[in-house]
């Protein structure tokens, strides 16, 4: 395999950040009557868990790259300098199973710093939403109905009170992006530095070093919102270190928009490094889309709306679709009141816009042939037209999958093909 680039290192971290979501932990219940304590604290013994679970993942990875020749990421000397690190939000009194007396915890958040010395660089990669998280969905995702000052914001991060009221002629951010953030910023490393994210960046020696924020989905929005927050060129929160915003980079990548057009006004214009390449991916500060794909597509009703006659030409009916589509635009409709419209910062597709495009992207399910060096196996596996065309595992009974399904692919793995040029890999096991 050869070595990623610098993007592509980028948002191979970001994935990694991922990998406890999507896990439930079952959580015994102590024998006391306090209730919320007991749910704190099974929220204290899952988030353990989780970390210790995405440090192995860490670890494994990296040592895996660092012992490849050559090594995938660029370079042979990747560590993991800050975490990585869980959050936990306690679950709710109502989730609790009386007849086994626990509750099911899942992760919230996740963050970890990678750093390559050679390379001198430092990457934050930030977890997307855990999709069995109800928490991330409600209130990080979707809590778009109201929006705090960016001001205000940065006087709360930085432990004063927020003092400043949204309007559409200062920079505000979704109350949604504004509890990710918050979020983040709150959590401190148990695994190595027992600091916080911010304390540590402070801690480091920047000379000479780059500093990226990535994360896809939900952290498509906090990554570079919280790059906004550190380098901030009045209120930043690393405005004491020796970094210099020059150093700072975003790389998001399926992010809603986060905040209105001021904000985004403030982050376009803030001064990020990076020099850009030449491929599609490989583009700083600027949240990169799927042109399939409908997250990165909120709040905007103009590019809400002209997703649905796209997917009509594969899929019957979408009136549920149509219907969520309405839903998320009422509900930010609302933030619009107070702030303006929802504005995304500077954006770029990752792939073509016409309907034969469309046509070569849309995946459909097959039967596939594995060899596993034992016996021949199948398994189904979801591809794009091309890449049935080009796959050497024989695949066969090509079948439509629903569109919630499509989506779902449109927002995740079609990326890994979109940046990494990575193809499917077995959705589940067959026979053999």
């Amino acid at each position: 395999m050869s070595s990623y680039d610098p993007w592509q290192t980028t948002f191979y971290f970001s994935l990694l950040s991922n990998a406890v979501s999507g896990q439930f932990l079952t959580i015994k219940l102590g024998d006391r009557i306090d209730f919320p304590a007991l749910l704190k604290e099974a929220a204290a013994e899952a988030q353990a868990t989780l970390t210790t679970q995405l440090k192995q993942d860490f670890a494994g990875a990296i040592l895996e790259n660092n012992t490849a020749n050559p090594p995938p990421l660029g370079a042979n000397d990747w560590t993991t300098v800050w975490g990585p690190q869980v959050f936990v939000i306690p679950p709710e009194f109502h989730s609790i199973n009386w007849l086994t007396h626990s509750v099911k915890c899942n992760a919230t958040n996740a963050m970890a710093v990678v750093f390559s010395p050679s390379l001198q660089r430092y990457i934050v990669a930030i977890a997307a939403t855990n999709f069995v998280s109800a928490y991330d969905w409600l209130i990080e995702d979707f809590n778009v109905k109201s929006v705090v000052a960016w001001e205000g914001a940065l006087q709360a991060w930085a432990g004063n009170k927020n003092a400043t009221s949204p309007s559409s002629k200062i920079p505000c951010i979704s109350s949604a992006t504004n509890t990710g953030i918050t979020n983040l910023l709150a959590m401190t490393d148990t695994v190595i530095t027992h600091q916080s994210l911010i304390d540590f960046l402070a801690s480091v020696d920047s000379s000479g070093c780059t500093l990226t924020f990535t994360g896809h989905s939900l952290a498509g929005a906090l990554s570079p919102t919280l790059a906004m927050a550190a380098f901030d060129p009045t209120a930043g929160l690393l405005k004491n270190s020796t970094w210099t915003v020059e150093q700072a980079q975003a790389y998001p990548t399926a992010g809603a928009t986060p905040g209105n057009g001021p904000f985004a006004q403030l982050f376009n214009g803030a001064g990020f490094g990076g020099s850009n390449g030449t491929q599609p991916w490989q583009l700083w500060n600027t949240d990169l889309y799927n042109y399939l794909d409908i997250v990165p597509r909120a709040w905007n009703k103009e590019l809400l709306t002209a997703l649905p006659p796209i997917y009509k030409a594969y899929y019957d009916d979408l009136t549920v679709l149509d219907a969520t589509i309405k839903v998320a635009l009422a509900d930010a409709a609302l933030g619009e009141l107070v702030a303006g419209p929802y504005t995304s910062i500077n954006r770029a597709g990752l792939n073509g816009e016409t309907s034969a495009d469309a046509a070569n992207e849309f995946a459909y399910q097959y039967t596939v042939t594995i060899d596993n060096n034992m016996s021949a196996a199948t398994a189904t596996e979801l591809m794009t037209l091309p890449q049935a065309a080009q796959s050497t595992q024989s695949p066969t009974d090509k079948t439509d999958i629903s569109w919630p399904s499509q989506l779902l692919f449109q927002h995740t793995k079609a990326y890994s093909e979109l940046i990494l040029g990575e193809g499917p890999t077995p959705s589940k096991s067959g026979n053999g």
